[in-house]
């Protein structure tokens, strides 16, 4: 496809390395020059220096005939204004990055279609959605929904001691035979890998696991001995901290908390049945009366990221049993590692993530990729005519690789099995590793394009199976 992109920020700078890997040609414009070099030089894509509002720099990117715009610079009129004028110069399908939630509000300021604008997209909101989803799966380190939400997407670390290390997936699967849970990969030391039946979870793995929404007690029950998220504390009485408050307020007691009293006193008039305190998570009252010590999990979502981390660090030696970190800096994430940080949540990553699944909507319903690694979790459909269509899995022969670990049929999800026949319409929910999204894509494809031939034995599972279901 052809695609114009306005913003070379942080946010379009990952668009422009995942849009042009995929193969899509690339156009992008920004009004600073330094931006638009780092890009120039690493990427093969076309540049130009200019407002993304100026009909010259809009001929000048190819907006005329492009199949899609996608405007995330930091002004959220620039986007807005863009995307209409991309959308008055004949492309049908435009993306805005916006902040303002009036904007994104179930009833917006202004109407996006009315402006030509597909689609408003909020990297605030989608990171509050991550947090949720979190709290939804104590535990869980990376988050998704698929299939309406029908299949969900959850990874956890194994712990020392834990009931599932040192003992095959294999034996796992008898141990929870009959719910709808997957481990579909596992990382270790640094390195991802789709393991076999006869592979060992070791502590300090995380294990990538794809289940049905119903299954979720199962997943709390087997990662965190089913302890829900009763008591939770959040730093930042800012926009993003409030709107976290009033998510959670549903789940548990939820206190925020922020140094600034002018930001609570504003915070507190619109969270009913939150406690909002002034003051410092290192003062010890603010300890006490948060309820830290006791708390369950800790958000660490105020302006300053720097300041953020030093919280995050501190609410776990005060008590809290896990903490969750929102920062946009790359430079912080990478000393994330080796400290001790349970989650960290990006909100220009999370939207970065949205971003795709729109782009691909028509090849794909769904694309996520799985933290800083290039590998990928899709969801497909299988279409008339399809290679897939009406194979099972153990003829179907996936890549070495890539494995199908949810199926969804009407109501029904399911972990597919070597004998299962897939059938046109049918979602399915697929991990693999990185470069094999086309590989696998071309099977679900309506035939007409590439097809493979027949996979070699390096294609095969052990014992003729697919994975290691649950």
């Amino acid at each position: 496809m052809r695609i114009v992109l306005v913003g070379a920020g942080a946010v379009g700078y990952h668009l422009v390395k995942e849009l042009s890997s995929d193969g899509h040609a690339l156009s992008v414009i920004d009004s600073d020059p330094a931006r638009i070099e780092r890009v120039r030089d690493r990427h093969d894509v076309l540049t130009v220096v200019g407002s993304a509002t100026s009909r010259e720099t809009l001929d000048a990117a190819g907006t005329r005939g492009a199949d899609m715009f996608i405007a995330v610079s930091n002004v959220d009129e620039v986007n807005v204004l863009a995307c209409a004028a991309a959308h008055g110069l004949g492309v049908h399908r435009t993306l805005a990055r916006v902040r303002n939630a009036d904007f994104t509000a179930d009833e917006p300021l202004v109407d996006p279609l009315r402006l030509g604008i597909t689609r408003y997209i909020n990297p605030d909101v989608t990171a509050v959605d991550t947090i949720e989803a979190l709290v939804d799966a104590p535990g869980s380190i990376d988050v998704g929904d698929f299939c309406g939400g029908a299949v969900l997407l959850r990874s956890f670390d194994v712990a020392e001691g834990s009931a599932l290390a040192g003992r095959p997936l294999r034996q796992l699967r008898e141990d929870f035979a009959g719910e709808r849970f997957f481990i579909a990969a596992v990382r270790r030391d640094g390195e991802q890998k789709v393991p076999s039946g006869d592979d060992v979870l070791q502590p300090g793995d995380r294990a990538y696991t794809l289940l049905a929404r119903q299954s979720l007690p199962v997943f709390r029950r087997v990662v965190s001995g089913g302890r829900e998220a009763d008591r939770i504390v959040v730093y930042g009485a800012g926009a993003m901290g409030t709107d976290i408050a009033r998510r959670l307020r549903r789940r548990a007691a939820v206190t925020l908390v922020d140094e600034d009293a002018d930001l609570c006193e504003a915070a507190a008039t619109h969270l009913e049945g939150v406690l909002v305190l002034a003051g410092s998570i290192n003062d010890s009252d603010v300890v006490r009366e948060s309820g830290l010590r006791d708390a369950d999990l800790f958000v660490a979502a105020g302006a300053d990221e720097e300041h953020n981390l030093i919280l995050a660090l501190l609410a776990k030696k005060r008590g809290a049993r896990r903490n969750v970190l929102v920062t946009a800096d790359p430079d912080l994430t990478l000393l994330l590692a080796d400290l001790d940080v349970d989650v960290v949540v990006n909100p220009r990553l999370t939207m970065v993530g949205r971003v795709l699944r729109w782009v691909e909507e028509g090849r794909l319903q769904a694309v996520q990729k799985l933290g800083d690694s290039a590998s990928e979790v899709l969801e497909l459909v299988v279409r008339g005519g399809a290679r897939a269509a009406g194979r099972t899995l153990r003829t179907l022969r996936l890549p070495q690789g890539a494995v199908l670990g949810a199926l969804s049929r009407g109501d029904e999800v399911f972990v597919p099995r070597a004998d299962t026949r897939l059938e046109e319409g049918d979602s399915v929910v697929a991990f693999v590793l990185p470069g094999l999204r086309r590989r696998v894509e071309k099977l679900f494809e309506r035939r007409g394009g590439l097809l493979f031939g027949r996979g070699g034995e390096a294609d095969k599972g052990p014992d003729g199976e697919q994975g290691t279901g649950t």
